[in-house]
């Protein structure tokens, strides 16, 4: 397990050690994803959300969160950001290096657990095409790291809060990544709009794809990026 004693020295001294998402982390935490475009491009398909649509998107984005602190939750290491008065601030979850099989396995266990997506994107064709587009991104990830597949460290989730942007908790997490992974690569995907960001660390994208729906289920093209940082 990881340990607060593991940690790059940090000067803020907020970042803690945790093992599970608390019920306030858990809802800073999809705050923080309120308006990422990958949902939005699910739910809307490339057009701007609009205020009759915030109901939708906050039970989405809270679906496809608990799917991946579910995984965190029991599989993953969990370093989070607290201000002076104890409020959430940001998370990081990294997956360690871990078997093909057995991340899905993980997969597999956080579906059970949640069951389907809100029934306004599973009766909806092409919302529900959009939703299993997103298969791309593991396909992708086995591709970029296929020399490492089961020797690397993935940044499953990297979020700030509204009210934390600014403030370099993002960037302090990512280098809590980093040194972590110490002498192995790093892998994580990410959407068009951040990979500058992630460059500045080290980052390099490998693959920018699409996600690929069947014909005539989406009139936009979202683009997503695999990207890669190995040991400098």
């Amino acid at each position: 397990h990881l340990t607060q004693e593991d940690l790059l020295p940090d000067p803020m001294n907020d970042l803690q050690v945790v093992r599970r998402f608390t019920e306030e982390d858990r809802a800073g935490l999809k705050e923080a994803f309120g308006s990422s475009s990958d949902f939005i491009w699910i739910l809307k398909d490339g057009d701007k959300l609009e205020e009759e649509d915030a109901d939708e998107m906050a039970s989405l984005t809270s679906y496809l969160m608990d799917f991946l602190i579910y995984v965190a939750d029991r599989h993953g290491h969990i370093i989070k950001s607290v201000d002076k008065d104890g409020k959430y601030q940001g998370s990081l979850v990294l997956i360690p290096p871990v078997k093909p099989f057995l991340y899905k396995a993980y997969q597999f266990a956080s579906i059970a657990h949640n069951g389907k997506p809100p029934s306004f994107v599973w009766d909806d064709a092409n919302r529900k095409a959009r939703f299993h587009a997103f298969g791309e991104t593991t396909k992708r990830h086995h591709e970029v790291m296929h020399d490492c597949i089961d020797d690397h460290w993935y940044v499953n989730i990297l979020g700030v809060a509204p009210s934390a942007q600014g403030k370099r908790v993002g960037t302090r997490l990512l280098q809590q990544a980093i040194h972590l992974a110490g002498d192995k690569p790093l892998f994580l995907d990410c959407h068009n709009g951040t990979v500058p960001y992630y460059e500045k660390y080290g980052f390099k994208v490998i693959k920018n794809f699409a996600f690929q729906t069947p014909e005539g289920t989406s009139e936009s093209t979202f683009y997503f990026n695999a990207m890669r940082r190995d040991p400098q």
